[in-house]
């Protein structure tokens, strides 16, 4: 028996394309969303088959507004989408500044750790939570996040807050934590089956808090 298609990903083989737009769109949605055109469509903000039309090939020009979307989303100029030598590097994940910890002291400031978009459940979390919660006046925020308004201070708050079990698995022994930078001791040379593995337990992650916290997304529901 086949095995089953992921949801959100269009039908293989994918026919060639000569198109650099199409060539450059397929490999930013590959990159950032492996492929899934509703994950990265929810991400840019755009119908799904404005995305899905993009990553097939031309059948019609992209709107200038379909292109502003995605430059956008990902920290693009509009001259990466038709440039292939451009030194641009697409923003693929949501970066937070962790807390110092035993092993890295940089002053007050800790390791960088990102949450992939191929994560997505987590990263739109992440994303939905400082858009809800940017919004409330200081005192309504002090549970999650403290009174802090800066959009880097509640960036990290709210990654700190959902990744915490994972760094509390860590510190006990019982989980490897990836995506930081410097790495954490003996996650240095993570396999390609390692890394999947990640993704999926972010992605899981990410599911399990959004049925947790859901009350607090409620009003940012119609997008992403």
């Amino acid at each position: 028996m086949p095995a089953s298609r992921r949801p959100g990903r269009p039908k293989a083989p994918l026919p060639a394309v000569h198109d650099l737009l199409t060539r450059q769109a397929r490999r930013l949605i590959d990159q950032a969303h492996l492929g899934n055109l509703r994950e990265a469509a929810a991400h840019a903000g755009l119908p799904y088959g404005t995305v899905r039309d993009l990553y097939l090939g031309p059948s019609g020009r992209p709107s200038a507004e379909t292109l502003h979307a995605m430059a956008r989303a990902y920290g693009l100029s509009l001259d990466w989408f038709l440039n292939e030598a451009s030194s641009e590097e697409p923003v693929l994940a949501i970066v937070a500044t962790l807390p110092p910890d035993p092993e890295f002291r940089r002053g007050r400031l800790g390791r960088q750790f990102s949450i992939p978009l191929a994560a997505w459940p987590l990263a739109r979390l992440v994303l939905r939570l400082e858009r809800a919660l940017g919004q409330r006046p200081p005192l309504a925020l002090r549970a999650l996040i403290g009174p802090g308004r800066e959009p880097e201070a509640i960036r990290q708050q709210i990654v700190i807050f959902l990744i915490g079990p994972l760094l509390e698995a860590q510190r006990l022994g019982l989980a490897t934590v990836l995506g930081a930078d410097p790495p954490y001791p003996g996650t240095h040379r993570a396999t390609e089956g390692q890394q999947a593995a990640w993704i999926t337990t972010l992605r899981q992650l990410g599911e399990f808090w959004e049925s947790v916290l859901g009350h607090l997304i409620a009003e940012d529901d119609g997008r992403g």
